[in-house]
Order: C-alpha cells, then structure tokens, then sequence
C-alpha cells in the first residue's frame, strides 16, 4: 500500500481529528536522541484535544519520575527526552505484533524485528513510523504534566501519512471506519492477561 501526504492546512484535519478519536488502540513511536534506540508502546490514551491549532495528548505511565529516568515505559523515557513522537493506526492483522509490543520493553527488545514490523522514515521527527499502519502521524510534544503515574504530552501533528485508500470521494474509507476493521484496548485485556 502507498502512502500520501495529508494536507495539514485543508478541510481533512477536522475529519482525520474525528478519525483519532474514536478511541482506537494507537501506537507510538519514539526514539532517543542518538537514534540507537527505537521505542513502540500501546496506547489506547491517546486523542485530539484542539481543533485550532490541531493538537492531540498522550497520557503514558511515567510512573510519576518527571525526569524520565527509568520509568517503568521506557517509551515515556524517549518522548520526555526529545519530544517528539509518532502516531499510528493499526488494523487487526496487526494483532499478533500489537500483543508482542504490549508484552515487551523498547529498552530489552528490538519491536521492529521481534515484531516484523517495517519501520517508515518521518519528514518531521527522528521517531520512525510504522509502514503497515493506514494512519501515521508525527507530533513534537508542545507542553506535558503530570497526572499521578501517568505524564499527559501535548503534541502538535507536524506531517500526516495515509493510506491512499484512506479517503475516496472526498471521505474515510469504510475499510477503516468500520468498527469491525478497529482495534481497542478491551480487545487486548485478556491477550496481555491484564487480569
């Protein structure tokens, strides 16, 4: 599948600003500032908060370490150190790498081979994406807080890729609006044995 650019400036930011918030399982993607580590984690907090300007959040455990240090999501580590990050979308053939990625830490494993996952080079970020996602988006963090063991990032999307039969006809594909063709984090508790 070949990806297109999605005009950040256009009438489609409210739509892709629907499309992410209907709350799907995400994942983000991170990296360190000398690119050696690359980090992918689930998250199903993650969604638009603002239309102008178009930001979204992402909560992550910090485990309430604001310095980022080793905190029990080492992806939270990442963003806290170059924020920034990538969103995106999965489908459920992607089940399989999703339960794998949930089930892991970035810092002990590759998730891009222990996954098969492709990573996709971003324009914006240093943090790659993820090529088989029909939805990626790439987001430097413009503020963060603390919300007891979790850090709420506050990020602006910078660029946005789609798959090109993402939007046919001026609208989202039935392909990827259907409830059937989502992923949510209800659909992976008993995968991760979570209780």
């Amino acid at each position: 599948m070949s990806k297109i650019n999605l005009d950040l400036n256009s009438p489609n930011v409210l739509k892709l600003a629907w499309l992410l918030s209907n709350g799907q399982i995400m994942l983000l993607t991170s990296t360190n500032k000398e690119k050696t580590i690359n980090g992918i984690i689930t998250l199903g907090w993650c969604n638009p908060t603002s239309f102008e300007p178009f930001l979204v959040i992402a909560s992550i455990g910090s485990g309430g370490k604001e310095t980022g240090d080793r905190a029990y999501r080492y992806c939270y580590s990442l963003i806290n150190e170059t924020k920034e990050f990538g969103i995106n979308v999965p489908t459920p053939d992607l089940t399989e790498a999703i339960v794998k990625i949930g089930t892991s830490h970035s810092n002990e494993v590759d998730k891009f081979k222990e996954t098969g996952l492709t990573p996709l080079h971003a324009g914006k970020i240093s943090a790659p994406l993820i090529e088989e996602c029909f939805l990626n988006v790439e987001c430097k963090v413009t503020d963060q807080f603390i919300t007891g063991d979790h850090t709420v990032f506050v990020a602006e999307p910078v660029q946005v890729f789609v798959n090109d039969d993402l939007i046919v006809d001026g609208r989202f594909s039935d392909k990827y609006v259907n409830k059937n063709n989502q992923l949510h984090m209800g659909d992976f508790v008993s995968m991760w044995n979570a209780w």
